[in-house]
């Protein structure tokens, strides 16, 4: 049954028609008109405030906002909750928002600010959700064996190895060094990306194979494998969070996944194994004439990988059984 509508000008009763009425919306980042249809009295012809259109008027207002501002739609949130199974007053929880903030966004009435926009949005890469949960069970152990904990962690890891399934075997090894960090030894990207060159170049000579077949390119701060670029970028300089469900490897490619954590990660800092890769010949070659610190997207040879790891191999008897004298070239690759 449709609301009376009363004049509040000249106390008419239901007595008025629908007009055509241009309004202008004008913020930070956005500006557009928009024909709007409302109620005007036919006694007085003053506007009649309607609730019930106002807040139609609002929602499709919100909806433009959102897009010239590249904010997140209503369906975008509600593909997040679904995504991982939560409701909205948990993820408001885990953002460590008020309950009804949330609420607020997927009803349309009330457009998220660029930088919850920005944040809510980034919650599509599993590995950011991972770090809000590891953030909230830190924060709020007793509460982290809970039903939308438990439930919201499952479809982290069933993302995660949707991921695997289309991105190739690269995340699984990205994830077994996950898996190795710890709050007193966190990975960050940075030191992530050195660790998957070692792992590779290793694997081509000692196992006759590469664990993962991705081309790594020679960009400024040593070796990069793109698509892992593309999932991690946004924690920057950040400590990666911690993945405790990884998938089985064979005997020997744990042996070189093992060696590079030992003599590469659990001795050198990130910058140190920038530097490792910076004074390998296979990166000096792929960024020949490029000035230090030039974007360079060149692709570093896996030719001139294994060429180069067969003579360092050679120098210093590096083997599967003696793959302890790997210590021996890192020092002196580093003047130590």
């Amino acid at each position: 049954m449709e609301v009376s509508k009363m004049c509040f000008e000249c106390g008419a009763k239901d007595n008025f028609e629908y007009k055509d009425t241009v309004r202008v919306y004008e913020g930070d980042g956005y500006y557009f008109e928009m024909l709007v249809k409302i109620p005007f009295c036919k006694h007085c012809n003053a506007p009649i405030y309607d609730e019930e259109t106002e807040r139609e008027i609002a929602f499709k207002a919100n909806e433009k906002i959102r897009a010239q501002r590249n904010i997140i739609t209503r369906e975008e949130i509600l593909d997040i909750l679904e995504s991982y199974k939560i409701s909205q007053k948990f993820l408001s929880k885990l953002l460590g928002w008020g309950e009804i903030t949330l609420t607020r966004y997927v009803n349309g009435n009330y457009t998220p600010n660029p930088v919850n926009s920005n944040r809510l949005k980034s919650l599509k890469n599993p590995y950011i959700f991972q770090m809000l949960l590891q953030n909230y069970r830190e924060k709020q152990l007793e509460q982290s064996e809970e039903k939308s904990f438990i439930k919201a962690q499952n479809q982290v890891y069933q993302r995660i190895e949707e991921l695997i399934k289309k991105q190739g075997k690269i995340f699984n090894v990205v994830n077994w060094f996950l898996a190795q960090s710890s709050e007193e030894v966190p990975i960050t990207h940075l030191a992530l990306q050195k660790l998957l060159y070692f792992v590779q170049s290793w694997s081509a000579l000692l196992l006759g194979k590469d664990l993962f077949w991705d081309d790594c390119q020679a960009w400024a701060h040593g070796a990069v494998y793109p698509k892992v670029y593309v999932l991690f970028k946004e924690f920057r300089y950040k400590p990666l969070p911690k993945v405790e469900k990884v998938e089985e490897f064979e005997e020997k490619e744990l042996l070189i996944l093992n060696a590079v954590k030992r003599y590469y990660f659990d001795v050198y800092s990130a910058k140190a194994l920038e530097e490792i890769c910076h004074r390998e010949q296979p990166y000096m070659n792929a960024r020949k004439g490029c000035a230090e610190g030039e974007v360079c997207r060149s692709v570093i040879d896996k030719k001139d990988i294994l060429d180069y790891y067969k003579y360092i191999s050679g120098q210093y008897d590096i083997s599967l059984e003696k793959i302890a004298n790997i210590k021996e070239y890192l020092k002196i690759t580093l003047d130590l």
